[in-house]
């Protein structure tokens, strides 16, 4: 059964198909071939997307697009510049915080890739940056968006392992910040070597101002993280407050939003909705295939014999990711690997939160490394450059990424610290 599983897997993969008819076409053979009653497929997809938390995921898609539509980023990249451009090799580091920023907003990096990318690449490319240099900055800090909250993956991830979706969001923000630390430090080591512009110094009133300008903006992340730490709402709550916060921003503060603009906004969130909630449900009946035949167990027990240390599981799993998202979005490898690697972890004693932690930023990666890397070649596509030179550019601010999932596999307390215990 399992041979029939994977092979039809990957036979549709192979030949262009979605991934999620990729696995759900080849768990209706493997169930054939075990003789199974199909009814299991419908009753299994419906189950596994008929859950609370799982609500979260729309209304964060939707929320993302109304901030993107709004034409925040404008504002937020005004303030970025007008705090850090100064710096040498300003305009990326304003880059990264503006991913910072829009990533407390989206949860989404392609999101954040596609609605700062138009705007701060062309500004760079202006200014004397490098296409490739600006392309690569924009890619690489985009991945920021899935490890802080609201992120998509995170709300995947809790929804596959039954781990507490807080607890996670909270959980993102300090490895969040050491990504942008980290690629801020490798863009002074970049600028000064390839002497990258440096921006006019702007006075304090001015920045002041900037930060007025984007202030209402600004204060949703705040609004989210704070409902959700101090218990006012449910993750699912506070997604449902962000999109009515949103929309009221674009509607009254930017007047960017009118009610034509709603319902192309609605049915692209609808899609991506659609989308993630297919790949949930088709997923979900693969992983029930390779429960029964006691695959995770396998996998738990094949690790047990070739090593008893945390450190070195994780490694090993991190280096799947690595190779892993390089061929299939992230999302679709959460849903296929996470349950299989999971119990692992769990027998181990690895904290779900730092194994979480480890694959939304191990996977992230992928995000920017081809042939899958859909952050890479959207940014590459903003900056007409050919994207395999754009992701040799990518390499040093990858290498930023690797040391803070690295810091975290052996230091966990820089994810399981801020959430607590569960």
């Amino acid at each position: 059964m399992i041979a029939v599983l994977v092979v039809t897997f990957v036979i549709l993969v192979v030949l262009g198909s979605p991934v999620a008819f990729a696995l759900g076409l080849s768990s209706m053979a493997a169930l054939i071939w075990e003789g199974m009653p199909l009814t299991l497929v419908v009753q299994r997809m419906v189950a596994s997307i008929d859950s609370f938390v799982l609500l979260a995921v729309p209304f964060f898609l939707l929320t993302g697009h109304l901030m993107a539509q709004s034409g925040i980023a404008r504002d937020i990249i005004a303030f970025a510049e007008a705090l850090l451009g100064r710096l040498r090799g300003g305009l990326g580091h304003a880059n990264v915080a503006t991913s910072v920023l829009m990533g407390g907003m989206t949860g989404s990096a392609v999101a954040d890739t596609a609605s700062s990318g138009t705007a701060i690449i062309p500004a760079m490319v202006q200014r004397g940056y490098s296409g490739q240099f600006s392309a690569a900055i924009t890619a690489c800090s985009s991945t920021i968006a899935v490890v802080l909250p609201p992120s998509v993956p995170m709300i995947v991830f809790c929804v596959v392992t039954g781990a507490s979706v807080s607890r996670m969001f909270i959980a993102g923000i300090i490895p969040g910040l050491l990504m942008a630390l980290g690629m801020m430090l490798t863009i002074s080591l970049v600028a000064r070597r390839q002497n990258l512009p440096r921006g006019e110094r702007v006075a304090l009133p001015e920045i002041g101002k900037a930060f007025l300008r984007s202030i209402v903006a600004l204060t949703l992340p705040v609004v989210i993280i704070g409902s959700i730490r101090f218990g006012v709402a449910t993750p699912t709550e506070a997604s449902a407050i962000a999109v009515v916060y949103a929309y009221l921003v674009g509607r009254y503060w930017y007047k960017s939003l009118s009610l034509s603009d709603l319902r192309p906004i609605f049915l692209s969130a609808a899609s991506t909705t659609g989308v993630v909630m297919l790949m949930i449900a088709a997923a979900s009946l693969y992983g029930l295939i390779l429960t029964r035949a006691q695959v995770p167990q396998a996998v738990a027990e094949m690790i047990a014999h070739l090593t008893s240390s945390p450190y070195v599981v994780l490694l090993l799993i991190l280096l799947l990711y690595l190779v892993a998202g390089a061929i299939l979005d992230l999302t679709a490898n959460i849903i296929i690997l996470v349950p299989i690697l999971f119990p692992a972890t769990v027998a181990l004693g690895i904290d779900p939160i730092q194994f979480g932690m480890v694959t939304i930023i191990g996977l992230a990666i992928g995000l920017v490394t081809p042939p899958v890397g859909i952050c890479l070649f959207v940014s590459a596509s903003i900056a007409k450059q050919p994207v395999m030179r754009v992701a040799l550019a990518c390499v040093p601010y990858l290498a930023s990424i690797m040391a803070v999932v690295l810091a975290i596999i052996f230091f966990p307390a820089i994810a399981t610290w801020l959430p607590g215990k569960g």
